[in-house]
């Protein structure tokens, strides 16, 4: 179901959820054990800012051999404002079918591989490995319609659980809200787990009965850019996918 402003309005100007911190001192994203060879980025989060800053110099890419795999990133990274969270762009034409550095050079990530991140910085005690099984190229576009729920006991807190029908890019997680039956954004803590396959809200106030729903910001996409209005790959999807986000009604204790 198409949102509607006012409720694509609801996620960008509501009070944000705030998610946990982080649980160790270094956390990689994508989590699981394998990442489609259409990878588009790749999330550092520290428990504090590095200094001096991690530039693109303390970052490769290997085989399992560890032979470093040429031309794989951007060389700009992109931290956060509070310097926590750190995002390794995949160089986009190389990711994407049928332009330049992709018809030269092939996509860095082949299916079958075992590929190895590595980070390298002074200030950390040792260097940060990451292994991840390279699968099929990705074109499916997450569908939100086909998330699974487990619903909380009225009167609690207990978190409710979404179960996602692949995995999501961990930037998602403040890309899900849920809408309470007085039409604003709940208040709570999100955060994906298990391989960016569950998000799990706690809400700030204990649950009530109602009419609830999932709302999906239409910047919500995987960890290979596909967004449920489009696939990374459609032309112009960029612009499609902008316009749309998602609404899943429900109810709770009725």
């Amino acid at each position: 179901m198409r949102a509607p402003e006012a409720v694509i309005a609801l996620l960008l100007f509501a009070a944000s959820v705030v998610a946990p911190a982080a649980r160790s001192p270094v956390q990689v994203y994508p989590s699981g054990p394998t990442v489609p060879e259409n990878l588009l980025r790749i999330e550092l989060r520290f428990s504090t800012p590095l200094r001096p800053p991690l530039s693109i110099e303390h970052v490769k890419l290997t085989n399992v051999d560890g032979v470093e795999i040429s031309g794989a990133f951007l060389d700009l990274l992109l931290p956060s404002r509070d310097g926590k969270r750190v995002t390794i762009l995949m160089h986009p034409g190389r990711v994407k079918s049928g332009v330049g550095a992709n018809l030269n050079l092939g996509r860095a990530l082949r299916a079958g591989d075992t590929v190895v991140l590595v980070i390298n910085h002074p200030a950390l005690a040792k260097s940060i490995r990451k292994a991840w099984q390279v699968t099929a190229f990705d074109a499916e576009s997450p569908q939100p319609a086909n998330w699974t729920f487990k619903l909380p006991r009225r009167g609690s807190r207990i978190p409710i659980l979404l179960r996602l029908d692949a995995p999501i890019s961990s930037s998602a997680e403040g890309l899900i809200a849920i809408r309470g039956p007085d039409g604003r954004r709940l208040a709570g803590d999100a955060l994906l787990e298990s391989g960016e396959t569950v998000w799990r809200f706690v809400p700030a106030r204990p649950w009530l009965a109602g009419s609830y729903a999932v709302v999906t910001h239409p910047d919500l996409e995987d960890s290979a850019g596909n967004r449920p209005s489009a696939p990374f790959e459609v032309s112009d999807a960029s612009q499609v996918r902008r316009e749309e986000g998602t609404v899943q009604p429900f109810e709770l204790f009725k």
